[in-house]
């Protein structure tokens, strides 16, 4: 397991707040686990291509597995209706709730970044939650069919 200091070598350092906190928090927060890499809205530029799946590496595997959810890039166009519909940004996100996006620093599954959705913490779904019913809410909704799940 990395240490904060080793985990913010591969963040952006800016200390810019779009996720809430600064970069040692962010590190902090990395290392505990109570963050991923995904949550830093900035990773999800271009110039910092490869810095998630570098901090993945840094973090180890995950504790839990992943749903089987896709997110086909070339067929999403960025409607945001399945950040609108998510069952976790329903009951755990007060913004969302209210039919606005999320804030930075909410804890999230979908995030509209510059004109796309990325899946930022497919680890949030609600089909992780043990005998809750499959919720297939976002790919019933897209309308392009860009997200696929099992």
């Amino acid at each position: 397991m990395a240490t904060p200091d080793e985990l913010l070598e591969f963040l952006p350092g800016s200390d810019c707040g779009q996720c809430g906190l600064t970069c040692a928090e962010f590190a902090a927060a990395l290392s505990r686990g109570d963050l991923a890499p995904e949550d830093c809205p900035v990773l999800h530029e271009p110039d910092f291509a490869g810095f998630i799946d570098a901090l993945h590496e840094l973090l180890g595997p995950p504790a839990a597995p992943a749903p089987a959810m896709h997110l086909d890039p070339d067929r999403c166009n960025g409607c945001g209706i399945c950040v609108a519909m998510c069952e976790y940004h329903l009951g755990n996100c007060d913004e969302a709730r209210l039919g606005r996006g999320p804030r930075p620093a909410d804890r999230v599954v979908f995030k509209v970044v510059n004109g796309a959705v990325v899946v930022l913490r497919q680890d949030l779904c609600t089909r992780l939650i043990q005998a809750a019913e499959k919720c297939n809410k976002c790919a019933d909704h897209c309308p392009t069919g860009a997200i696929t799940l099992t």
